[in-house]
C-alpha cells in the first residue's frame, strides 16, 4: 500500500465535508485536474475509504434511542483457535443486527468493548439487549449502557465527520 500523499488528504477531508459532489467539483475546490481527483479517489476507496453514506437526523426518521453499550468479554482469556471461534461467532452476530453501527475493542473504566446501536423505542432497545445477553453469555460477562436521547435530547454537537475536515 502506498504512503498518502498531502493531496490524499485533502480528498479525503473534502470527500467527508461532502462526498456527494463531482469529481470536477472536488478538482476545482482542491485546485487540481479531474484526471487527478479520479485516479486518487480510485486508491483512496480501494485502501482508505471504507464507503459512503449520508449521516440523518436519527431522530426525525423514527430512531429514539442511541446506545452506547460498555462490555467486558471473556475474550482476554481464550487464546488461538478458541479466541477465533469467539470473535467470530461475536462478529456473526453483531453483523446481524442492522441497528448496531460499531462494535470495538477498546480499555477504559473497567471494560473492553463497546457496541454503539440505535433503536426506535425503548422496547426495541430492551429487546436488542435481552438478546445481547442471552445469545452471547458465552462470550460476554457483563455490560452497562449508556443512552441517548435522539427525540428531544439537546444534541451540543450533532454526530457528522465533516468535523473532522477542520483537524487538518
Amino acid at each position: 500500500m502506498k504512503e498518502l500523499k498531502p493531496i490524499d488528504y485533502k480528498l479525503l477531508f473534502e470527500l467527508m465535508k461532502d462526498s456527494h459532489r463531482s469529481d470536477r467539483q472536488l478538482a476545482k475546490a482542491l485546485g487540481v485536474s479531474q484526471p487527478t481527483v479520479t485516479r486518487r479517489r480510485a486508491l483512496l476507496e480501494q485502501n482508505y475509504i471504507e464507503g459512503y453514506t449520508i449521516v440523518p437526523k436519527f431522530g426525525k426518521i423514527g430512531f429514539e434511542i442511541a446506545a452506547f453499550t460498555f462490555l467486558k468479554s471473556k475474550l482476554k482469556q481464550k487464546t488461538g483457535q478458541e479466541k477465533e471461534k469467539a470473535l467470530k461467532n461475536l462478529n456473526e452476530w453483531y453483523m446481524n443486527q442492522p441497528n448496531v453501527l460499531l462494535v470495538t475493542d477498546g480499555r477504559g473504566m473497567g471494560w473492553d468493548a463497546v457496541c454503539v446501536s440505535l433503536h426506535k423505542s425503548f422496547s426495541d432497545f430492551a429487546e436488542f439487549i435481552k438478546a445481547q445477553d442471552s445469545e452471547l453469555s458465552d462470550w460476554i460477562i457483563e455490560s452497562q449502557t449508556f443512552n441517548a436521547d435522539l427525540k428531544t435530547g439537546t444534541a451540543i454537537k450533532p454526530f457528522n465527520l465533516k468535523y473532522l475536515a477542520k483537524s487538518e
